[in-house]
């Protein structure tokens, strides 16, 4: 009895030993495709190792150009091999690849998730697709945005140059409620080496302007700023384009004079929010503002924190739906999941990534989507410029035009938005040209797609 009992111990052990490895071998593994961004190295150096650690979860982050990030996750899901469980979620893209996400309301409802903190537009905006999915959550809002103006406050404030603007333009120097009063303040601080700003001496050239705009994607994101402030939509709901009308024309005749006198050539080599080290770096005197960019230019390690102004983007007078300030469309996104097997290990990683972790994730990334995050007194207290920032932000997000919900949106107003700028800039073709040609291939598209 003795030794059938040592052998059964012996067995036991070894059945015990063997679990463990068997379930060591079987960790989970969740992939995750990210875009670059101010989130990375928080992910990277604190919350993936933070929930490995935390679950015996293994994450593999890719980070890719946001091109090249739709691309392969389009190709993966298109080739159904399940490389990714989850990824970075732009409205823009989800029609490329919208069959293989899974449908998180089941998931939702099973772990507890509290959709209520999010307001309606962010989830019309960021987390449903009516045509594509209808009646379903697809992904859940990570940073929803629509850029604002930044400024260095304290060369606006400064009365030598408060002076010299009053004289040239004979009004106040302050942050511009006109599209071309941006201009001219813009060219006002484009000066050469050797000049001064603020009773300093210029060792470099300083550019009065500027936003990423390396073409397509970069130019398109600009231009589109532009174009929503004109109070174009793109097309209408019988699938006409509006783009037809005159007041295009007279946008990207004042976006070729924006970028051409006040831009820092870099800008066409620049993706999303390079520009803003430019400007932490005293090389710009305003930037167009993504706001999950802000840490970059008045966070506690910037040259420039401290002094940034924040202003909403400025009326584009004469605009078509009669906007009392400009506009552009709602960006940033969020985290879909693809329907993998690992979908409900997915969907509790972005829940105790969004939900659990929401404060420390704003205090890494400042990045805002829950409603929690512009309350939390831990947030608000985490940096000064908030109670300036905050406000401008919530503001222009009012305005905030959302992305049209079909899948043919990147192929008819994204990216021919950035092909028709960048053709008109470089006089590629004429305004007019480019016009129609943009025009014409929206409707063609709509018209094969069945919408008209």
């Amino acid at each position: 009895m003795l030794r059938n009992h040592r052998l059964w111990s012996l067995a036991l052990s070894l059945a015990v030993v063997f679990g463990l490895l068997a379930s060591a071998h079987a960790q989970t593994t969740l992939r995750l495709a990210e875009h670059p961004g101010p989130h990375v190295e928080a992910l990277e150096e604190y919350f993936i190792p933070l929930y490995e650690e935390l679950t015996g979860v293994e994450i593999l982050m890719e980070v890719l150009p946001p091109t090249q990030l739709w691309q392969k996750m389009q190709l993966e899901a298109q080739a159904n091999t399940n490389y990714y469980d989850m990824g970075y979620h732009s409205p823009g893209w989800f029609g490329y690849y919208h069959e293989k996400v899974a449908g998180l309301d089941d998931l939702i409802e099973e772990f507890g998730f509290d959709i209520d903190q999010y307001s309606q537009s962010v989830i019309e905006s960021h987390m449903i697709s009516p045509i594509l999915r209808p009646g379903e959550i697809v992904a859940i809002a990570r940073n929803p945005q629509t850029p604002i103006y930044a400024y260095r406050l304290d060369w606006f404030q400064h009365p030598d140059e408060q002076a010299a603007f009053q004289e040239e333009y004979g009004r106040p120097l302050v942050a511009p409620n006109t599209w071309e009063e941006l201009y001219d303040i813009a060219v006002f601080f484009t000066r050469p080496a050797g000049a001064t700003v603020a009773g300093e001496t210029l060792t470099q050239p300083l550019f009065g302007y500027s936003a990423s705009i390396k073409p397509p994607g970069g130019m398109a994101r600009a231009f589109l700023a532009i174009v929503y402030s004109l109070g174009l939509d793109g097309w209408d709901d019988t699938y006409t384009s509006d783009l037809r009308d005159p007041i295009l024309l007279e946008g990207v005749a004042y976006w070729k004079k924006l970028v051409e006198d006040t831009f820092p050539p870099q800008a066409q080599t620049w993706d999303f929010l390079e520009h803003l080290s430019f400007f932490a770096e005293g090389r710009l005197a305003t930037a167009e503002l993504w706001p999950e960019g802000v840490l970059t230019i008045d966070g506690g390690d910037a040259p420039t924190a401290g002094n940034i102004g924040y202003a909403v983007l400025p009326q584009w007078p004469g605009n078509r739906k009669d906007l009392p300030i400009g506009r552009s469309f709602i960006g940033g996104g969020g985290m879909l999941i693809f329907d993998t097997p690992n979908k409900a290990e997915a969907f509790k990683f972005i829940q105790w990534l969004l939900e659990e972790q929401a404060a420390e994730f704003n205090l890494r990334t400042a990045m805002f989507a829950r409603s929690e995050q512009f309350t939390d007194p831990e947030v608000l207290g985490s940096y000064d410029f908030y109670d300036t920032f905050l406000p401008v932000f919530q503001e222009q997000m009012a305005y905030g035009f959302p992305r049209q919900h079909v899948a043919e949106y990147g192929a008819a107003m994204y990216n021919p938005a950035g092909e028709f700028a960048a053709d008109v800039l470089f006089d590629v073709m004429t305004p007019e040209q480019a016009q129609n040609r943009w025009a014409d291939a929206m409707e063609r598209i709509f018209t094969e797609s069945g919408f008209r």
